[in-house]
């Protein structure tokens, strides 16, 4: 490891006014202990950190978006927790070049900076039950893929799929979002411990913007599924999609450049260590997961045409 970046004092969860990563489940060495209170009261809400990463061709930006809305932001309960931060950070001073020898010929290496910061509100989806038919719930993140200095894909779902309670989802999409004219709010204010860009019911406060929002690549087409012998739902089985679809990569279809805009976006999924033939410290120890299932890792590939301007492609 060379540079750690550490995010702003808005984002840090904090417990009894102390920063506090603990998760809500204890520790598998001491099954017994009891974490109080099982919610952070300020920064980012349990298992919600920054999930999406990406960075600009060249390198030298890297933007992280957090999965949902900070507590103070309207986390961690539905629907509040919709206001995700995209943080922005200048790393162009980070980067280090080897010898021939493959050690750094740097002596010296600048700190990442946070230079923007905008909000992102994340999509809702209908999820009714028979307490509320009118229920809602937020779809959180689990991915970004930069398209240009403004416009990136997003990977928003449900917790629905194999390998889940509920195996039918009712949104996984690659969708596409927009920060030209979101409001800036890296601002001492905002990034301060228990810094707030949102009410408690994750409504954005006066004068804040967010990013324009657009969805794009639905996952859960029964029709296209069903050419490959796939669902979304159903009984149990390898044709079912998977509850954590994790990634995005772009490649371009003409195996160049991709200048006519034409790209495949393949997603694959994370199978969360659900396997009964797992191996543990170099294979010296069996792991078999208590659901009883074998989830293996999946891929989607979609042909798409992205902007000719944009610019998804590593330098």
């Amino acid at each position: 490891m060379e540079v750690a970046i550490q995010p702003p004092e808005a984002v840090l969860p904090r417990r009894n006014g102390s920063v506090s990563f603990s998760a809500d489940s204890p520790p598998v060495y001491d099954p017994e202990r009891e974490l109080v209170p099982e919610d952070p009261e300020s920064g980012r809400s349990n298992n919600q950190g920054l999930e999406g990463l990406t960075t600009s061709p060249d390198g030298g930006t890297l933007y992280a978006l957090t999965q949902s809305a900070l507590v103070q932001d309207g986390g961690p309960e539905d629907p509040g927790r919709r206001q995700a931060r995209l943080l922005v950070y200048d790393v162009s001073g980070t980067k280090t070049k080897n010898n021939k020898n493959g050690k750094n010929k740097n002596k010296k290496q600048n700190q990442p900076v946070l230079i923007h910061e905008y909000v992102v509100s994340l999509p809702l989806y209908a999820s009714p039950s028979k307490k509320n038919p009118n229920r809602q719930k937020v779809a959180a993140q689990s991915e970004i893929h930069y398209l240009s200095p403004t416009q990136f894909l997003i990977l928003a779902r449900d917790g629905n799929g194999r390998g889940s309670d509920s195996p039918t989802s009712l949104y996984r999409h690659i969708d596409v979002f927009d920060i030209s004219a979101a409001t800036d709010v890296n601002t001492p204010e905002y990034n301060a411990a228990n810094g707030s860009i949102a009410s408690k019911e994750g409504v954005l406060r006066e004068g804040i913007r967010g990013a324009e929002y657009c969805t794009f690549l639905d996952f859960n087409v029964d029709a296209e599924l069903a050419r490959f012998g796939l669902r979304n739902g159903g009984e149990d089985g390898e044709g079912n999609l998977n509850e954590k679809w994790e990634s995005i990569a772009l490649l371009p279809v003409d195996g160049k450049k991709g200048k006519d805009g034409e790209f495949f976006i393949l997603s694959i999924s994370d199978n969360d260590f659900i396997t009964q033939n797992g191996y543990l410290n170099f294979g010296n120890y069996r792991y078999a997961d208590a659901s009883g299932l074998n989830i293996d890792t999946q891929a989607l590939v979609f042909r798409v045409k992205i902007p000719q301007k944009s610019d998804p492609l590593l330098g």
